[in-house]
């Protein structure tokens, strides 16, 4: 979980300033550049999971794709932050958005066999939800170190002698977080069950025939676009409107991750006593509010970290509970077809997070393109203050509504009982 975070937060994190503060990009082009290659993994997606349910070898079904994708996600990561010349902002888009699709797919390759086998490890709800309490705090570790992306950034030079070094480092960090992932999970339990092999198109008609699971996803979609948007636009927010270093970004986020990883006995606890439903709507209603404390103006420190703290705390809370949930749905598709599709159903749950993150920066790049951001190759240069309007509103107020969005979706969900089979 540590590299898949760090492989999924750094590009959302760094990518869209690389176009646009040490390429030249305008903000526009470059967050078209970034969609195109997510919209690519509502297939690569699911593909892997079709692959991954269908295999068949000595070292299980999902561990040798983990073992080929994570190698080739690694590659490909430290590629895509040392492209050579390209001569023009459109082709220089061009060349990195065909780079990050090939990164994407040897990246479902790795991720979506890893989330399945949170499904097949047990077949008790609590066990599940204890599982994913572990995933949630590596996820953390991962948020803490890719946090630090930008300061680690800063200390290899300017431009793009500093993206190439953060590459690297954080390469090294994703090669050992996944490879080490791949051979302790060696003798991991697993429950065997029927399997059925189903096409892509028939993938998408199962998830959808899956009342519950498709709720979820709607809900789980908007959570994620509005992720996505607020991890596009924190680095803006941090230099252009916190006007705070990049170490201070690292600190927030270290300070985001800690309560999150902590705190995961507590929510675990309460969705046993509350139910997950229940902690899943007020954790993700308290979020959105404490999230509005980053329209303070001019916020003290303390007052950084301090919002840090109840956003990660609210966040995990409700993250867990959502991926718990989800893989309820996919027990209560096997107990009412006798099948195992568990890679059908979490190669669509992650192409959908992709999907997402792909819109988000998209929207964050029109935004900054109509507040009139101003691209450079030098690093940031200074902003109008219609650009600076547009990178809060991109951080705070699209997030927040999509979050709220979300409980739209939740008041339909409605799961039958789970028998322990």
């Amino acid at each position: 979980m540590i590299g898949g975070q760090i492989f999924r937060d750094t590009p959302a994190l760094l990518l869209l300033p690389f176009m646009t503060d040490a390429l030249s990009v305008p903000a526009a082009i470059a967050g078209l550049a970034i969609f195109v290659p997510k919209i690519w993994v509502v297939f690569a997606d699911p593909l892997a999971g079709i692959a991954s349910d269908r295999i068949s070898t000595r070292w299980g079904r999902r561990r040798p794709f983990m073992f080929g994708g994570g190698l080739l996600t690694v590659l490909l990561f430290v590629l895509m932050f040392n492209l050579p010349a390209v001569a023009g902002p459109v082709a220089t888009a061009t060349y990195l958005s065909m780079a990050y699709t090939v990164a994407l797919t040897a990246f479902a390759a790795y991720s979506v066999p890893y989330l399945t086998m949170g499904s097949e490890m047990t077949i008790d709800p609590h066990d599940r939800t204890r599982l994913m309490a572990f995933r949630v705090a590596f996820m953390a570790v991962g948020l803490f170190i890719g946090g630090y992306a930008a300061a680690i950034r800063d200390i290899g030079g300017e431009g793009r002698a500093g993206y190439s070094f953060m590459a690297l480092v954080m390469g090294a960090i994703c090669l050992v977080s996944m490879m080490t992932t791949v051979f302790v999970t060696a003798k991991a339990p697993y429950v065997d069950r029927d399997e059925t092999q189903l096409g892509l198109i028939a993938q998408f008609k199962l998830a959808a025939g899956n009342r519950p699971f498709a709720i979820l996803l709607g809900a789980a979609f908007l959570q994620r676009l509005a992720e996505g948007t607020g991890y596009a636009a924190i680095v803006y927010f941090q230099i252009y409107v916190l006007k705070q270093p990049a170490t201070v970004l690292g600190t927030t986020i270290l300070f985001i991750a800690m309560p999150a990883i902590f705190s995961q006995p507590l929510w675990v606890a309460a969705c046993k006593r509350f139910g997950k439903m229940r902690v899943y709507v007020t954790t993700l209603v308290i979020y959105c509010a404490c999230f509005a404390l980053w329209l303070i103006p001019n916020p003290a420190i303390w007052m950084i970290y301090g919002i840090g703290v109840l956003n990660g705390l609210f966040n995990s809370a409700f993250i867990l509970t959502a991926l718990s949930m989800m893989t309820d749905t996919v027990v209560y598709d096997r107990q009412r077809t006798g099948l195992n599709r568990e890679g059908v159903f979490n190669g669509v749950w992650l192409a959908s997070e992709k999907v997402a993150f792909a819109f988000g920066t998209l929207i964050v790049g029109m935004l900054l393109s109509w507040f009139g951001y101003v691209e450079s190759d030098q690093g940031g240069v200074p902003q109008p203050d219609s650009a600076i309007t547009g990178i809060a509103i991109s951080y705070v107020i699209v997030p927040i509504v999509f979050h709220l969005s979300s409980l739209l979706f939740l008041r339909l969900y409605k799961l039958p009982d789970l028998q322990k089979v």
